[in-house]
């Protein structure tokens, strides 16, 4: 009896070990699949020329092209050029687009475990059509996750990759169109990621936007939270793409500094910076960049980092301690990257110029008036071994 009962527990143990295998390999397998396609999807991004183009990730593939002279036609594989009701900011769910126009992004498609292609997720703001109106290291991602608790995981995200594992509930993975070789299955993400139904969801959320064509488009701007758990309702599995995982990269390349050196140091700019009126928070509520700036796309996106004040009497100020070679009758700072205790995702946060400067900066730049001559940062370009380092400039 008892040899009995000691085999019929070693077959329950090795029963649950063989599950957590299965569970281990299928998580396993997906996170690997997962990351070669956010790897793909960075790299894409940080690619992009010129750099004012850089940061933007692709649509996801939603089973459709543009075919001119036809219009749309059932397709698969490549990122959607746009669609019916794409809006400016509203993040956007679809499957991973494995292919280019030239080529191939991932090559075979990605799938997870049971073989089903991967979903993917871009947050409005990161979606490169249509492009947000400022495209910088402060960008705020729209995706949220939370676990089975309702607890936050990781907020702001800039873009989601999702294993869709076996179909659940009254999900349907038919082949919606006979083009769609490759993939199969069809594009409506209900269908893929969870939960089917909203009566049984987690904190009344559903892994897709309710309402849409195919569940596809948010039905605002407003930050969504997709929830991972392992449940009866619940099997997506995720990897994220956050907004240092693009920019980090992306500022090491030399063009960027490049483009940041052109636009403070450019002489119709700094012209167009000392006839304009300094007000505003950070001085440049006036500034333009379409008539002035060498590069406005680059302006547009960055010229939240800057400060502007007068100095009145025209005089030297010292930066780093050495006085300038030129009578100084204005001020540019250009803020660094966020340091640690700066937050910079509402409006009213970044109006405040405790987010972006420290030190003398902080406590000289006043607008209109700078309250002291004494600067600190760099008069060189940007260096993206010190990303938080202030740039300064004298305007003569």
């Amino acid at each position: 009896m008892l040899t009995l009962l000691t085999l019929w527990g070693m077959y329950l143990f090795l029963g649950q070990l063989s599950t957590f295998q299965v569970r281990m390999g299928r998580t396993q397998s997906a996170l690997a699949a997962m990351a070669e396609a956010r790897d793909a999807l960075i790299g894409d991004a940080i690619s992009r020329s010129p750099v004012s183009d850089a940061g933007y990730l692709r649509l996801p593939d939603l089973g459709a092209d543009l075919d001119p002279g036809v219009g749309w036609v059932p397709a698969e594989g490549g990122p959607s050029p746009s669609f019916l009701g794409n809006q400016k900011d509203l993040s956007v769910i679809g499957k991973f687009p494995w292919k280019t126009k030239t080529g191939q992004l991932a090559s075979p498609p990605l799938r997870d475990a049971q073989q089903e292609c991967l979903w993917y997720v871009v947050s409005g703001r990161f979606k490169i059509v249509p492009k947000t109106d400022a495209m910088n290291w402060d960008t705020a991602g729209q995706i949220d996750i939370i676990d089975s608790n309702g607890n936050l995981i990781a907020t702001n995200l800039a873009a989601l990759l999702v294993a869709p594992g076996q179909a659940l509930d009254g999900q349907n993975r038919a082949l919606a169109d006979p083009i769609y070789t490759e993939c199969g299955g069809n594009y409506d993400a209900r269908n893929y990621l969870d939960s089917f139904n909203a009566t049984e969801s987690t904190s009344a959320q559903v892994n897709y936007f309710a309402g849409s064509t195919n569940h596809r488009l948010a039905p605002n701007t407003n930050n969504k939270r997709f929830v991972i758990a392992d449940s009866d309702h619940y099997n997506d599995l995720f990897l994220y793409i956050t907004v240092d995982d693009i920019f980090k990269p992306l500022i090491r390349r030399n063009d960027f500094s490049d483009a940041i050196g052109r636009l403070l140091d450019d002489p119709a700019f700094q012209n167009h910076l000392r006839s304009i009126d300094v007000t505003g928070s950070k001085g440049t509520d006036k500034l333009s960049c379409s008539s002035f700036a060498p590069d406005d796309d680059f302006c547009n996106s960055w010229k939240e980092m800057l400060f502007l004040a007068q100095l009145s009497p025209p005089s030297q100020i010292t930066i780093n301690g050495l006085p300038s070679s030129q009578i100084c009758s204005r001020v540019l700072i250009f803020g660094g990257r966020k340091a640690v205790g700066q937050i910079r995702n509402t409006a009213t946060e970044k109006a405040d110029k405790n987010n972006y400067l420290e030190g003398n900066n902080l406590t000289s730049f006043n607008v209109p008036n700078a309250s002291s001559t004494s600067f600190s940062g760099s008069t060189g370009n940007f260096n993206a071994a010190s990303p938080s380092t202030d740039l300064v400039r004298c305007l003569p």
